[in-house]
């Protein structure tokens, strides 16, 4: 069984940059590829941890407004992309 079987929440396509914060203290703009109720699975051209603690910043419109959230997240898994890494990042 693959990680897309054994998901709990629907995911939406969400094409948009991310403003991703590392307890490194290194900031990076990164790419999403779709968002849940519970997570985020994204796109960067560098590997992140499994287990790395995030901080993402991104807007989400919500009945016709903008919202900046920012919020924590834990690297659940990674794998290898064309150009790049995919990862996905459960919220905290």
């Amino acid at each position: 069984m693959n990680s897309k079987d054994k998901r709990k929440h629907r995911r939406t396509v969400f094409n948009r940059d991310i403003l991703l914060d590392s307890v490194d203290g290194k900031k990076a703009v990164i790419k999403a590829n779709d968002i849940s109720t519970s997570g985020i699975g994204l796109y960067a051209d560098m590997p992140r941890i499994k287990g790395e603690l995030l901080r993402l910043t991104f807007d989400l419109v919500q009945n016709g407004f903008k919202r900046e959230i920012n919020i924590a997240g834990e690297v659940k898994h990674v794998e290898l992309a064309d150009h790049g890494y995919n990862f996905g990042v459960r919220f905290l």
